[in-house]
């Protein structure tokens, strides 16, 4: 039942917040994902159709609206006010769970997909140079997978397939290296020295590179154990 049967509001908001998939498609939401693509791209694992039965029932509950870009003809979710207001929670159970649960990056955890388009949303545009730069992320170890980051203002893009551009800067990294160094649980540039993540291109380019991006949103965050 997804009704507790209670007045109590956190019984009430539970009723909408605690659902499975929920909370997720709420950080995508409140993170700036708009487009349904985008949505399944922050959330890989989801089925289109759970996906949708979520949206449609946010969009019930009056947490986001519904509209239909008349440019490209797609759906753009937007969240309402009601909505907005979570980010807070949001943010606060990511703090929490970064403090006293995620305490490492174990294999089992390991999302390249997730990662790399979280890494695409957090990158320092001010700090970006004013010509385009492509770089190739070429991951090893646990997962084997090659990603492409288009740096460029003022959206910064994530390609799953090759973009056909000419690369300026090669990424290798162990996967698990990159997923802890996101997360705050190892230093980029001691990655670096260590050999877990080696940078191949022009040297004004590696060296700035480290500055582009922002870490995950919960990186500053000490493990409590």
């Amino acid at each position: 039942m997804k009704d507790y049967g209670q007045f109590c509001p956190i019984a009430k908001a539970s009723e909408i917040f605690a659902q499975r998939w929920t909370p997720l498609i709420l950080r995508e939401l409140l993170m700036g994902s708009e487009r349904f693509n985008d949505l399944e791209r922050g959330l890989p694992r989801i089925s289109r159709s759970m996906l949708m039965r979520r949206l449609r029932s946010l969009e019930d509950d009056g947490l986001l609206k519904r509209n239909i870009d008349r440019s490209a003809g797609i759906p753009r979710y937007r969240l309402t006010e009601a909505g907005s207001e979570l980010f807070d929670i949001v943010k606060g159970l990511g703090d929490w769970g970064q403090k006293w649960v995620n305490h490492d990056v174990e294999p089992q955890d390991l999302d390249p997909e997730l990662l790399l388009w979280d890494m695409h949303r957090r990158i320092n545009v001010d700090q970006l140079p004013e010509q385009r730069v492509v770089a190739q992320i070429d991951l090893y170890g646990s997962h084997e997978n090659r990603y492409w980051l288009v740096f460029e203002k003022p959206n910064p893009s994530v390609c799953y397939k090759d973009p056909e551009l000419e690369v300026d800067v090669i990424i290798t990294a162990d996967t698990r290296t990159l997923h802890r160094v996101w997360m705050g649980r190892d230093d980029f540039i001691s990655a670096i020295r260590r050999g877990d993540i080696d940078l191949n291109g022009p040297r004004k380019i590696v060296r700035a590179l480290p500055d582009w991006f922002a870490l995950s949103l919960f990186a500053n965050i000490p493990s409590a154990v």
